[in-house]
């Protein structure tokens, strides 16, 4: 190990660069003008990973093509599955940015550009951990496949096609992944959970036209105003969802899981400051990190109707709107739980307007396995690189891709994250500490060393 490591901190200017250079590339998924764009970034993948050693190409798909690499030199050991994503997000309000966000920044430790922690600058932790290793040793000591996407921040509307098939092509025992965060900086974390997602939109329907709101207010039903009633009793006094049957499914974490978040340092009232409000509020019973990772939520997105320009207009609207996420946890189903939403609003809508609610889909919650040898070796690397045990957490976010490859290759999924908790994906200056980009290739070169049967 002292080799690899010994070639990883030889070459870290060298990788930066490779970040660099990747980073350049704005492969923002969501603009059809940037689909050149988003195939260089997908191109420059396979040319790297052809240049350290690896066998790669480029894939079509119904939508943006993706990097496929492998290296299966390793006979009767493991296959293992990186999955990662060279799309980013678009660059929102530039005068929020200090520097243009594909002009890759180095200040402060820090690399400052879209896509540098998510997750160009992660996923090439693994191409430069496989570079060391068939640099020192002249092979890989497992088997090692590369399927890095180029639509990740739309959905992967083409992954599950592309993964059916070709089951035989991604046929694999695990999946390795790095597209999560650390709890901590400098603290390396492993994310064994994620939540589901549904979302569901309402639409109140009134009158046919805007009304005065002088001439008829009191005598006509008000969109809005029969909206805010039901959002408003979406939600008992004890921060918990009305929707009947909504908890049924729930499994409740055990009291070991809870003890571990709750040793896990936080300081509330930092939170709530860093985040600017006045103070936290949720599900009583629980902590605010288990209201985050383990427990459901329905949460209101946007409201819309009526008069929202500058300046008044006193009227009756003709309709009013919502849009509300829920998050899931294992063993909910988001079909079961669009049904009983469903079926809650109708019965709180009255009948002198017309209801209509629209389903964009769900997504179930995820579990790996904490006794896998792929969660154990993360555990050793990890501890091993960054001098301290990972932090073990739930995510309460959605990876949809998640489930997806349990279903469609029968392989569970690890997930290491190296991104700082102040990374700002998806925001201004999006960034990663470089220190954790040069211990996570160690990490994840140490990783590949322990995952040998």
């Amino acid at each position: 190990m002292d080799q690899l490591a010994s070639y990883l901190r030889q070459h870290r200017s060298e990788h930066l660069e490779w970040a660099r250079a990747l980073c350049r590339i704005p492969s923002i998924s969501t603009k059809d003008e940037r689909k050149g764009d988003v195939r260089a970034a997908v191109e420059w993948t396979r040319d790297l990973c052809q240049r350290v050693g690896l066998k790669a190409n480029v894939h079509e798909t119904g939508g943006h093509p993706l990097c496929y690499a492998e290296w299966l030199g390793a006979p009767g050991q493991p296959t293992y599955l990186v999955y990662g994503h060279v799309d980013v997000q678009p660059e929102g309000d530039l005068s929020l940015w200090d520097a243009d966000p594909f002009e890759p920044v180095v200040k402060d430790g820090l690399l400052i550009c879209r896509g540098s922690s998510d997750d160009k600058g992660q996923v090439l932790l693994y191409v430069r951990a496989a570079a060391a290793w068939l640099a020192t040793e002249k092979k890989l000591p497992v088997n090692l496949k590369f399927l890095i996407e180029a639509e990740e921040e739309i959905g992967s509307p083409s992954l599950d096609g592309f993964m059916a098939a070709h089951r035989d092509l991604l046929r694999c025992d695990h999946i390795l992944i790095s597209d999560t965060g650390m709890y901590a900086d400098g603290w390396p974390t492993i994310t064994y959970g994620t939540r589901g997602l549904l979302y569901k939109e309402i639409f109140i329907r009134g009158p046919k036209h805007d009304l005065h709101s002088g001439s008829f207010g009191g005598a006509v039903p008000n969109p809005a105003n029969v909206l805010a009633r039901i959002i408003a009793s979406l939600h008992d006094e004890r921060g918990r969802v009305t929707i009947p049957h909504f908890y049924d499914d729930v499994v409740e974490a055990d009291a070991s899981e809870r003890e571990q978040f709750r040793r896990l340092a936080f300081d509330e009232a930092q939170f709530a400051r860093d985040l600017g409000v006045a103070g936290l509020c949720g599900e009583e019973g629980y902590t605010t990190n288990e209201r985050r990772w383990i427990r459901p939520t329905l949460d209101v997105n946007g409201i819309f109707g009526g008069f929202m320009r500058e300046g008044k207009n006193t009227i009756i609207p003709k309709d009013a709107g919502a849009k509300v996420s829920m998050r899931l946890v294992p063993n909910q189903s988001g079909e079961k739980l669009s049904k009983l939403f469903d079926e809650a609003i109708r019965a709180r809508c009255p009948a002198t307007v017309r209801l209509e609610i629209l389903d964009h889909g769900s997504a179930d919650a995820y579990m790996a396995p904490l006794d896998s040898r792929p969660m154990q070796a993360a555990r050793r690397a990890l501890r091993e690189t960054f001098g301290r045990d990972p932090a073990m957490i739930r995510e309460g976010g959605s990876l949809p891709i998640l489930p997806m490859f349990r279903k469609l290759l029968g392989a569970d999924s690890l997930m290491v994250g190296f991104a700082g908790p102040n990374c700002n994906a998806h925001g201004p200056n999006e960034n990663v500490r470089i220190e954790d980009l040069d211990l996570g290739a160690e990490a994840v070169a140490a990783l590949l060393k322990y995952l040998v049967k």
